[in-house]
């Protein structure tokens, strides 16, 4: 697969549009995965904010397109989930609804910059495809 790296001509645009979406995105991914580890955990803050934090922590990874640390981290993520006892299929459809989140707010905010969209719609192509490698590991 081609990577930015791959582009040096690209590397600097591709950085500019990953911190601008984590400026944006970033905040929306904490609430849905807040929101999410809420709803599973209720009153149990020792069991959820770990979780959320790890969860946050890794998406921060995937958005920033860093692979290798985010195998690691969703590893790290799991092994917390196992603690809380939720498996991975609750930890996937968490990202799920993040993913879904992201590609709404894209569609939305941005259509009227076909620009943006396009490029912000391929960086979420990459975390899609960054969170099935990460599954893939974890299985």
């Amino acid at each position: 697969m081609r990577t930015d790296s791959d582009h040096p001509a690209k590397d600097a645009p591709a950085r500019e549009a990953r911190a601008e979406m984590a400026q944006w995105a970033c905040p929306l991914v904490s609430d849905r995965i807040a929101d999410a580890y809420e709803a599973c955990l209720g009153g149990k803050p020792s069991l959820r904010e770990p979780l959320w934090r790890q969860h946050g922590g890794f998406w921060r990874l995937v958005l920033g397109g860093e692979a290798a640390r985010a195998k690691v981290a969703r590893a790290h993520l799991l092994a917390l989930a196992r603690i809380a006892r939720i498996g991975p299929e609750t930890v996937d459809a968490i990202d799920r609804l993040v993913l879904d989140e992201l590609v709404d707010v894209v569609a939305t905010r941005f259509q009227r910059s076909p620009a943006n969209t396009r490029f912000y719609s391929r960086l979420l192509i990459e975390a899609a495809a960054t969170l099935a490698e990460t599954r893939l590991m974890a299985a």
